[in-house]
């Protein structure tokens, strides 16, 4: 009796099946995102026209409306954060980015920061730094209890391997020791994150865009309350850097 001799996939060809899979996914969540913009848009400007013609039709009416409002903000987040999550597998224009000029943009927008510089220059794609600097710090903001001021402090240091290490700390809620392994997948939110808005796509978006540039990303508790926030990347060749310095521009 011959034996039926049956070919097992390979572990490359299946490793390419699911790269081809997940890059198809990514093509569907980039239509997608960009074809709901605009729907999403025509009812946001229609809604603010219905409170602005018909704001005193009473306490009902308005009720209403905000719910509206409320769910077309949830949207328009989401959808923002899927075509984030679907641009993090762009081709990186890595260049060197002093890092004093990038923090120094985005904490003008939120209040509470204290940054501890000089902040040395990293390797990057100055793009989607920014995207995790403005999520990371966004958040400490998001999450510190109304009616407390946000604390929210940023380092970033070299170290001996040739990598930056950058941490923003805060005094807000804290993350559940249950959480912490999960923190960084897609759609998870903390146990004690109700009440606060998110999709629970951001931090899996600082993952994906970290990773890409060949680092790590972490957090834990900050000690005395709140969390602290850490990721590391490629430090600039110093000529480069002292270049980049010397410019200012980002």
């Amino acid at each position: 009796m011959r034996t039926k001799l049956t070919s097992c996939p390979t572990a490359a060809a299946t490793a390419a099946q699911a790269d081809d899979r997940e890059s198809e996914l990514r093509a569907l969540m980039m239509m997608a995102s960009h074809d709901l913009r605009n729907p999403l848009a025509g009812i946001t400007a229609h809604v603010a026209m219905l409170r602005e013609d018909y704001g005193e039709l009473g306490e009902d009416f308005d009720r209403d409306l905000a719910v509206i409002e409320r769910n077309l903000r949830r949207l328009n987040r989401l959808t923002q954060e899927l075509l984030d999550c679907a641009r993090t597998d762009s081709e990186l224009a890595l260049r060197p980015v002093p890092l004093d000029d990038l923090v120094g943009e985005i904490v003008t927008d939120h209040p509470g920061v204290t940054v501890s510089g000089p902040l040395p220059t990293v390797l990057a794609d100055v793009t989607l730094l920014r995207h995790v600097l403005d999520n990371l710090v966004g958040n400490a903001v998001k999450y510190t209890p109304a009616g407390t001021a946000p604390q929210i402090g940023i380092r970033a240091w070299t170290r001996a391997d040739g990598t930056v290490r950058v941490e923003v700390s805060d005094r807000g809620i804290g993350i559940p020791a249950d959480d912490r392994p999960k923190m960084f997948d897609a759609f998870h939110r903390c146990a004690n994150s109700t009440g606060y808005p998110g999709t629970g796509l951001g931090l899996d978006i600082c993952r994906r865009i970290v990773e890409r540039h060949g680092g790590r990303i972490g957090a834990g508790p900050r000690p005395g309350g709140g969390s602290r926030f850490w990721f590391t990347l490629p430090a600039a060749p110093a000529a480069t850097a002292r270049t980049a310095e010397g410019h200012g521009q980002l």
